[in-house]
């Protein structure tokens, strides 16, 4: 079974084009329409599974509905094909689009998209010229190819499973209260708006300067480093212990200023708390 998913896509296939688009969502589809027959029963899993979630609380105000509306020692004599169907459904049904959901995921997406991406990447990355691995850092070109496969397959995945389930999970819970009264239905309209609210104020858009700054003080942070434990042996960095300091410049690999890891932990502080209170 699980060979059976791991063989639906091979990893090593080289793209129709190399160069991948420079936009954002360009460059998203030129890798997931390589595989967007695994990515298309994905989605249509988490469709079934989310469906099928949002039974569990029909049945149980159906089976409060049985239990008022007859003896208990005639429950099942007149409702057993209600009750068979419910169980039929909560552990035959929802197990199985469960697993397949899992097995898509897990076997035939997780370990193959990811390594298809890095393999076209770095098939890529060593077509290029000299000049171009002169002008970059090697250890900064091996992360790229590295860790873009993971980056796309994770988004994808989680778009397909955990916000595309609260979608339809959520718009159906909506359908059903408001079918039985239209006031219950506004806990979770209000459940719809608040994390959108939540998203918009706290998340930084890429734009921002802030994020845009914190990159490029990260990737001077860590060349310091480098720089410094490679060429620690030319400096005259013994401690004298009179002075109980350092004599030579090793404070310039602290890291990046204090204040925009600040800023950055005060922004995650206040949107945890946001979504946590939602």
């Amino acid at each position: 079974m699980f060979s059976l998913f791991e063989r639906l896509l091979k990893p090593t296939a080289i793209p129709e084009r190399a160069e991948p688009p420079p936009d954002f969502g360009a460059f998203f589809w030129h890798f997931a329409r390589q595989a967007k027959g695994l990515f298309a029963a994905l989605f249509a899993a988490g469709l079934l599974v989310a469906l099928l979630d949002s039974t569990i609380p029909v049945f149980m105000g159906r089976i409060v509905t049985l239990i008022t509306a007859s003896p208990p020692d005639e429950l099942f004599a007149k409702f057993w094909p209600h009750l068979l169907g419910m169980a039929l459904v909560l552990l035959i049904a929802r197990p199985f689009a469960l697993a397949t959901q899992n097995l898509i995921a897990n076997q035939a997406i997780s370990a193959n998209v990811s390594n298809r991406i890095r393999w076209q990447n770095h098939w890529y990355v060593v077509r290029q010229s000299w000049a171009f691995f002169q002008n970059d850092f090697a250890g900064r070109i091996a992360n790229r190819v590295m860790q873009t496969g993971p980056a796309i397959r994770e988004t994808l995945v989680a778009m397909l499973t955990g916000v595309w389930y609260i979608m339809v999970y959520g718009t159906t819970a909506l359908i059903l209260l408001a079918a039985a009264d239209p006031v219950l239905a506004l806990p979770v309209a209000l459940w719809f708006v608040a994390p959108s609210w939540a998203l918009r104020m706290f998340l930084p858009p890429a734009t921002n300067p802030a994020v845009k700054a914190k990159i490029p003080a990260q990737l001077i942070h860590a060349v310091r480093v480098i720089l410094l434990t490679k060429h620690l042996q030319g400096f005259p960095c013994t401690r004298i212990q009179t002075q109980q300091r350092w004599p030579c410049n090793v404070d310039s690999g602290a890291g990046p200023e204090p204040e925009m890891i600040f800023r950055g932990m005060r922004r995650r502080s206040k949107s945890k708390r946001a979504t946590e209170d939602l």
